[in-house]
């Protein structure tokens, strides 16, 4: 038997089949919504995943989820929904704190009519974050977009990247700065960020950062994407300017220098090496496989060899998804780093 993700409701009487629902519950169970999120997907079997998402972190961030499984390319039209509620204990007080959930499959000109689908089902005026779980195609309709205040993605899987950042630039420049881009993979990155931070906190290694000369990546399959947006941050921040978009890109440093860039493939953690060396000095990070540790290590002709050990969270979709539904604020650093090596997503 196929998954159904909640009682079989008409597309027409969602409201009311949910206010039914709630009247059966009684009093025991509250409901609940700080958000609504949308989460958009074009693959069989996605109503179940993202069911599965939803009823794990619903409990610590209620909200009003609209599920979406989408096959605009399919003939016809076809159009069915289920409600369901996700609820939690309320602590000593008994009873239960609920959010609700409503789901979609969507075929041919119903898929195609998204933003009907969306906009009629939030709750109330509460801010709306979708998860886009497909590829941005073009043209751009601004019916959906202008309206998303959190929109969020994940650059990792993206077959053609160059396209892709070219599309959701498009989509950000529609709402007039109203949809914040949340880049999951981005997000993924954080940890790696903070812990490479760290090794130029102290005087004695900070002044070598104008000295670098080489940067040296290894990822995991498929993490193309999350390297070149460490390089990018890194470039930014440095101010360094891309001179050589080739598969060993050059960058060059404020003071002239050149700085070679190696980006290498290999089973592990989606960033298991960063290795970033001046003229006197090497500094590096590691993460071992199955380790919750990253292993940084400061070396040179004028350093004392420094190694300190940093947590590594683990890089769980949940818990990237519960930080960013309840950031509020923007990702400043982000679409510089996009920016910084733009010419590389290729």
């Amino acid at each position: 038997m196929s998954f159904l993700p909640g009682i079989a409701v008409p597309i027409g009487g969602i409201e009311r089949e949910l206010g039914r629902l709630w009247e059966e519950s009684g009093d025991s169970k509250t409901r609940a919504s700080l958000i609504n999120l949308a989460i958009y997907n074009e693959k069989e079997g996605s109503l179940q995943r993202n069911s599965a998402i939803i009823q794990g972190i619903a409990g610590e961030h209620a909200m009003r989820a609209i599920l979406i499984e989408a096959d605009p390319n399919a003939e016809g039209t076809s159009a069915d929904a289920w409600i369901t509620m996700h609820c939690y204990p309320r602590g000593s007080k008994g009873g239960a704190v609920c959010s609700e959930q409503i789901s979609f499959r969507l075929a041919g000109e119903a898929a195609r009519s998204l933003q009907s689908v969306v906009f009629s089902h939030l709750d109330s005026d509460l801010p709306l974050a979708l998860w886009w779980q497909a590829d941005f195609h073009a043209p751009i309709d601004g019916k959906l977009w202008r309206w998303v205040d959190r929109l969020l993605f994940d650059s990792r899987h993206w077959k053609k990247p160059s396209e892709q950042f070219d599309l959701i630039g498009k989509i950000a420049g529609l709402s007039e700065a109203r949809t914040i881009l949340c880049d999951l993979n981005w997000a993924r990155s954080l940890p790696v960020r903070q812990a490479l931070a760290g090794i130029f906190d102290s005087p004695g290694t900070l002044p070598e950062l104008s000295n670098l000369r080489s940067l040296a990546i290894t990822h995991a399959p498929g993490c193309r994407t999350t390297a070149l947006l460490l390089v990018g941050w890194l470039a930014d921040r440095l101010g360094w300017i891309l001179t050589d978009s080739s598969d060993n890109p050059l960058f060059r440093e404020p003071s002239g220098g050149t700085i070679a860039v190696t980006l290498t493939e290999t089973e592990g953690s989606s960033i298991s090496r960063m290795e970033l060396s001046s003229e006197k000095a090497t500094f590096s990070l590691v993460r071992e496989a199955d380790s919750d540790l990253y292993v940084t290590t400061a070396k040179g002709e004028s350093l004392a060899a420094t190694t300190r050990m940093v947590r590594a969270p683990r890089e769980e979709t949940r818990e990237i998804l519960l930080a960013e539904l309840a950031r509020g604020g923007r990702h400043p650093l982000y679409t510089k780093a996009v920016k910084a090596v733009e010419a590389l997503w290729s």
